[in-house]
């Protein structure tokens, strides 16, 4: 764990068998952290510079999705990120947490907007702030490059000069070397790399070029704060805006400097934004 994440805990909770890890610090009122997708991600590599300001003021859990950092490494081919919901309102209620505020990045982000925007939400959000998100999916080219990945060292480094930004990040060999540090616990890999297996079954299916229903997220009620990085290669900035406009009284902050994940690359700024958002008292839910 790094050294700057003094007191914070690493833990673990089974709940339907599934096995969860998750970084725990602070007191006060919770707030969970939720990683992005891509190979390498997890709780600490994500959130390993905000989580001691963050802490100061509230009980954070930072939680590793399954099949990602110290969590169980399984895959549900009827739907991944249908077992990544249950996994983490399994754990908060068994955690015992009935209302929360939300950070959620990139693939996270995506989904707390999803469940936020449903009439009966199954997690507890209270408030939420979400980064790296567009009403469009990300664009494709900066996507396949997180797509593609062989399981090398070398074939990791792509996916830095889409997340980010700034050099000292992006052509970092040690932040390289602890990403794929990550990307190589045994079954991350496999997990992440079976949502690529097709079925012969189903090869001929049209339904797969059936293009999706335009999004709409004007039923999201809780109050909101997207953030995006101002140079954000996944994301451009015209389909974040379209996407606030969609969300009433959501908040907007751009964070300089940065690329995909303004929380790794901006920390003091990414975490200043999230906490004047969380302490207005404009964000509070009803």
């Amino acid at each position: 764990m790094s050294h700057r994440m003094n007191g914070v805990r690493s833990r673990r909770v089974v709940v339907d068998g599934c096995t969860t890890h998750y970084l725990e610090a602070g007191d006060g009122p919770p707030l969970i952290l939720l990683h992005g997708g891509e190979y390498g991600a997890a709780a600490e590599i994500t959130w390993e510079h905000c989580l001691p300001a963050l802490a100061a003021r509230h009980r954070v859990l930072a939680l590793d999705f399954v099949g990602y950092g110290h969590s169980a490494k399984l895959r549900d081919f009827g739907g991944q990120r249908r077992l990544m919901l249950r996994q983490v309102t399994g754990v908060l209620r068994t955690l015992g947490i009935d209302s929360a505020s939300f950070v959620g990045t990139s693939l996270s982000g995506r989904m707390l907007l999803d469940v936020a925007n449903g009439p009966a939400p199954v997690w507890p959000i209270r408030r939420m702030v979400v980064a790296g998100i567009g009403l469009a999916a990300p664009a494709a080219e900066a996507r396949k490059a997180l797509e593609d990945f062989d399981g090398t060292l070398e074939g990791l480094r792509p996916s830095m000069e889409v997340l980010f930004h700034d050099p000292s990040r992006r052509d970092s060999e040690d932040y390289l070397r602890r990403r794929y540090g990550f990307a190589a616990i045994p079954g991350a890999w496999e997990t992440a790399a079976a949502a690529n297996l097709r079925s012969p079954i189903r090869r001929g299916d049209n339904r797969t070029h059936v293009r999706p229903p335009a999004r709409d997220y004007g039923g999201i009620a809780v109050p909101t704060c997207l953030i995006r990085g101002e140079h954000d290669r996944l994301v451009p900035d015209g389909t974040w805006r379209e996407l606030a406009a969609q969300i009433p009284g959501a908040r907007t902050v751009t964070v300089a400097g940065s690329g995909h994940y303004p929380q790794i690359e901006r920390p003091d700024a990414f975490t200043a934004a999230v906490l004047d958002f969380l302490d207005s008292p404009d964000s509070e839910g009803s």
